[in-house]
């Protein structure tokens, strides 16, 4: 395939949301944080393989084969509690292609790390930056479901106000980074994650 070719179509937040939310509904129930890889092998049967040194050659901790039987993972990233939850957002990242991106992604032939590095050299950077926000969109309302988010944002500002916090003298994104912090480990995402969700929900309302 000529990647030099490839157009990555339109999808707007609500389309992704919808579809992040009518997976999770398949695949999972309504507990958090969501265990990407108890759906991703027993659920989707595909096969997680670690391999050394994916995140410092390539920038990514997990990639999918277009035949969608296998991701591989960055070996560091799987074995290390400590990136828990950055695995957790890159396999979402990856079940997003695997949902909004099947037919496109299927053609790319991608069956080993060199098939990756070729995609990654040779596509257009703005098709690929749109090609990876649509993933990472799909991730974020995968693993943090806006309907428990506004219930966790209220515990956390119910909390705040106990404590004499001057809420109303906070902007928004400024209150946001604030709550990200408790609120994240209910998700067991990143902090940074849980405002981009809470900026999402500002954004709707």
């Amino acid at each position: 395939m000529d990647y030099r070719k490839i157009r990555v179509s339109f999808l707007d937040n609500k389309e992704i949301n919808k579809n992040a939310d009518l997976f999770r509904k398949k695949h999972w129930n309504k507990l958090v944080p969501v265990d990407m890889e108890e759906i991703i092998e027993i659920k989707l049967k595909i096969s997680l393989a670690p391999i050394p040194n994916l995140q410092n050659s390539f920038g990514v901790d997990a990639f999918i084969t277009s035949n969608w039987q296998l991701i591989y993972v960055d070996r560091v990233s799987y074995l290390d509690e400590r990136f828990q939850n950055r695995l957790r957002f890159s396999l979402a990242h990856e079940i997003g292609h695997f949902v909004l991106h099947k037919n496109i992604y299927s053609g790319f032939n991608i069956k080993k790390v060199e098939d990756f590095y070729k995609l990654f050299k040779d596509i257009p950077q703005e098709q690929y930056g749109y090609f990876e926000t649509q993933a990472n969109k799909f991730a974020n309302y995968l693993l943090v479901p806006r309907d428990r988010l506004v219930i966790e944002r209220e515990k956390v500002l119910e909390m705040m106000k106990r404590q004499s916090v001057q809420i109303e003298e906070l902007d928004k994104q400024t209150l946001n980074s604030y709550m990200a912090i408790p609120v994240s480990k209910t998700f067991g995402v990143s902090d940074e994650v849980v405002q981009i969700a809470l900026n999402d929900l500002n954004n709707r309302e």
